[in-house]
């Protein structure tokens, strides 16, 4: 019909393609139904919805006759030819399950839009002619199972179809298979509205939903018993509902599986099972698995829960576990044996770790006949042994990682004579550890290593945790672990600890050079031993307790190590087999940058200034040297001129210049020892004068202090020099040249937009000029006044200038 359609009109295809080329833009409306389920002789109401509404819409309604595996065609409702003005179409009577479309159309001729999807109305009543029946005979079930939808009635050829809870409608073929008149699922089902329907016939619909199988937690209270001790099972299906059976049974091992299974022996009496959901054990003697299922339907659905075990620690004769070492808390460096013993010939032994989670030896050991050997990654947890027909005495084994103790020392630095107390704190103390003490001796074939001494008379270990040196004399290293157990189980060794001697040791010296404590990180050090070996090593504790040796931040060279800029603050010690210095407690300081003041900042001709040079923090021995800023025009940036007579600096940290003339800028630092070490220079400040400078001027353009934002100033320099640069210091103090807020041509800054308030001057390399004080406006009216400076007793000229206006007002 399509192609006749187009031949009949050849001429005019231009515009037929044209149209087609909008053909996305036809609507699809949206047909409601409801209500979408109906008793028999129910109205329904049909409501056809067009995006975006729009005036001059006639409706068109349809039932939908099936076709082919999924297809509809569509038949025009009684009456429908032309179609109503309403959106809505109202059918009486409804009887059926039945599905129906719609489509608007206007114009003329009539251009329609697309038709909307098939909506359903379903009915649950019998009919005659099209059931329904599903096999088994409910509306709920498990999505294990499988179905039967058989539909009967007049016709010879039937399909399936069903709506999900998207309203998705497909047919039987997805989710199953059609056998004549019979559509068997498959596990693709899910929940939904399911209905037979033929070419004039549509069956009751079925609401069926379909669950997920689940899955019962079966709880077991107490879990831990003594013999005779009576547990109750807990077996609940989530979630709830009506209906349930509850069977239990015993977990019997299947030790010829290689997924370490269970078989399930049905308990006593437990073959129709209970309504219930709690059984009784009386009597329980030995640690044993238990298993539960709930069922419910006929034909039965089954669900069923994990192996639960209850634990029993009561010898069994019959199976038996022995632990070695015969004990329940063990270290994580430490094997054990799991040995199964009893009247079986096959054996494997389980555990359940702290989150529930059962393994075989296979996962964290090896089993050789009937014992489990561990490796380092069994856990915590109760281990059992099982053999097919029993199950042993329950070990509920703590496994912890081996402590690290730790060692304090008392007091850390020391003078000559003086007693000092070593004392070792095991984590989570408890009772039976002896402990050990060590002097570090170093290893000199490492950068950092030390073998272990142990102390005269500390073979078998202290019952105490402390430990008295006597005595104590030079810089040295101690450590110290704990045992116990038979045989001895040990902890690791604690960290070295040093007792720090500052006093004089002529078999071993440290000399620091510079020879003070203080230094800045800027600063080499050489620290320098001697003393009865021909072999040293420097090392250092930084303030973390953390130890390293001289590669680690200079170069050893023979006896002397000399340091880069990554050596810190820490004390400082040299060391050989034998012997170890005097300690040296080293600070390094990052170089401070000293902030320069100037008072007053803006002057008039022959006005003293004081320099003022601050360091923080504030310590004594500094010299203050005192520096003009000499301006570099090759990098925008200065060179520090000493003031005369400044070479040796000053005791005092301020500076006053006397007679101060013109605009100039100065920098500061301070320097303290021998060899002397500097701070860094401070940043330039400058001492601004307005008083004319022959050999330097700055003249601007418009000739006033005040101008507006929009305006364009021209600041132009004069004077001895040929090269000049301008140069600003805004109200933060931050200095910046002409670049970065207008364009130096030649002598003269001519400024754009970003020019703002601040204090402008010339400067080349020999010269700085006078300074003007200039503010930048955004309102509307302007004082105008001088440039520059006015003596005291001369007259003055003031006006205001208003934005709008081009000449001046007397004030």
């Amino acid at each position: 019909m399509g192609h006749t359609l187009f031949g009949a009109f050849g001429l005019f295809s231009l515009n037929i393609l044209l149209y087609c080329g909008h053909a996305q833009d036809v609507p699809r409306p949206v047909l409601t139904v409801s209500p979408s389920w109906t008793s028999p002789g129910d109205s329904v109401t049909l409501t056809c919805s067009v995006e975006p509404p729009s005036a001059g819409w006639r409706f068109f309604w349809y039932k939908a006759v099936p076709e082919g595996s999924i297809a509809y065609t569509y038949e025009l409702l009684a009456g429908g030819t032309t179609g109503t003005e309403q959106d809505s179409y109202i059918l009486h009577g409804q009887t059926h399950t039945a599905g129906y479309a719609c489509r608007a159309g206007r114009g003329d001729p009539v251009s329609y839009t697309q038709y909307s999807g098939v909506k359903f109305v379903w009915s649950g009543g019998v009919n005659p002619a099209a059931s329904l029946t599903v096999s088994p005979h409910r509306l709920q079930h498990f999505s294990t199972e499988s179905l039967s939808l058989i539909c009967e009635g007049n016709s010879a050829e039937w399909r399936v179809m069903r709506a999900d809870e998207d309203g998705d409608v497909s047919s039987c073929s997805y989710w199953g298979e059609m056998t004549g008149s019979t559509c068997n699922t498959n596990t693709r089902a899910s929940s939904g509205v399911y209905w037979c329907e033929s070419v004039t016939q549509s069956s009751n619909a079925a609401n069926i939903t379909i669950h997920s199988v689940p899955h019962p937690v079966l709880t077991v209270s107490p879990s831990w018993t003594s013999p005779g001790d009576s547990v109750t099972l807990t077996c609940r299906v989530e979630p709830q509902s009506a209906g349930w059976r509850f069977f239990w049974y015993k977990a019997a091992p299947k030790l010829s599986s290689t997924d370490n299974s269970y078989t399930s022996k049905l308990l006593a009496g437990g073959t129709t099972g209970t309504e219930q959901d709690s059984y009784i054990l009386h009597g329980q003697t030995h640690t044993a698995g238990y298993v539960c299922r709930a069922g419910r339907g006929d034909p039965v659905s089954y669900t069923r829960s994990y192996v639960k075990i209850v634990w029993s620690g009561a010898v069994n004769p019959a199976a038996s576990l022995t632990v070695s070492p015969h004990r329940l808390q063990h270290y994580s460096t430490e094997s054990l044996s799991l040995i199964c013993e009893g009247n079986s010939t096959k054996w494997r032994v389980k555990k359940v770790d702290e989150d529930g989670r059962v393994s075989s030896c296979s996962k964290w050991g090896a089993m050789n006949g009937s014992t489990c050997n561990t490796d380092t990654t069994a856990s915590s947890g109760v281990y059992w042994c099982e053999s097919e027909t029993q199950f042993s005495n329950a070990a509920n084994i703590t496994i912890h990682r081996v402590p690290h103790p730790v060692l304090t020392v008392s007091p850390s630095w020391t003078s000559p004579g003086d007693s000092v107390t070593l004392t070792c704190s095991v984590e989570l103390p408890s009772a039976g550890w002896r402990f050990f003490w060590y002097k570090a001796v170093p290893e000199m074939s490492y950068t950092y290593y030390y073998t272990y001494e142990i102390l005269a008379g500390g073979t078998n270990g202290t019952e105490q945790d402390s430990y008295i040196l006597h005595g104590q004399t030079h810089t040295a290293g101690y450590k110290c672990r704990a045992g116990r157990g038979d045989p001895v189980f040990y902890t690791q060794y604690s960290g070295v600890k040093f007792v720090w001697s500052g006093g004089v040791n002529p078999a071993a010296s440290l000399t620091v050079s510079p020879h003070r404590l203080q230094h800045f990180s800027t600063e080499s050090l050489s620290l320098i031993c001697e003393g009865n070996s021909t072999k040293w090593r420097v090392m250092k504790v930084d303030e973390y307790g953390d130890v390293s040796s001289c590669s680690y931040w200079g170069e050893m060279t023979g006896s002397t190590c000399n340091t880069d800029t990554t050596a810190r603050s820490g004390v400082y010690w040299c060391e050989s087999v034998t012997q170890s210095s005097s300690a040296a407690n080293i600070t390094i300081h990052r170089v401070p940058r000293p902030v320069l003041t100037v008072s007053p900042s803006r002057t008039s001709p022959g006005d003293s200034v004081t320099l003022t040079c601050r360091v923080e923090p504030q310590s004594a021995g500094w010299r203050f040297f005192w520096y003009k800023a000499v301006p570099d025009m090759s990098h925008y940036s200065y060179t520090p001129e000493l003031l005369a007579g400044g070479t040796n600096g000053t005791e005092q940290d301020f500076y006053i210049l006397h007679g101060q003339t013109h605009t100039a800028g100065y920098v500061c630092r301070a320097g303290r020892g021998d060899p002397v070490s500097y701070t860094l220079y401070s940043g330039v400040k400058f001492v601004w004068s307005g008083g004319v400078n022959p050999a330097a001027s700055l003249t601007v353009s418009p000739h006033r202090l005040q101008h507006f934002s929009t305006e364009s100033l021209s600041l132009i320099c004069e004077g001895n020099s040929t090269e000049w640069r301008v140069k600003k210091a805004d109200e933060y103090g931050d200095v910046s040249p002409c670049f970065y807020w207008g364009e130096m041509n030649g002598s003269t800054c001519n400024t754009n937009a970003r020019a703002s308030s601040g204090v402008y001057w010339c400067e080349s390399e020999t010269q700085f000029s006078n300074a003007a004080n200039i503010t930048i406006h955004s309102g509307d009216v302007i004082l105008v006044s001088s440039v520059h400076p006015v003596t005291e007793g001369h007259s003055v000229t003031l006006g205001c200038k208003l934005r709008t206006e081009n000449f001046l007002y007397n004030v």
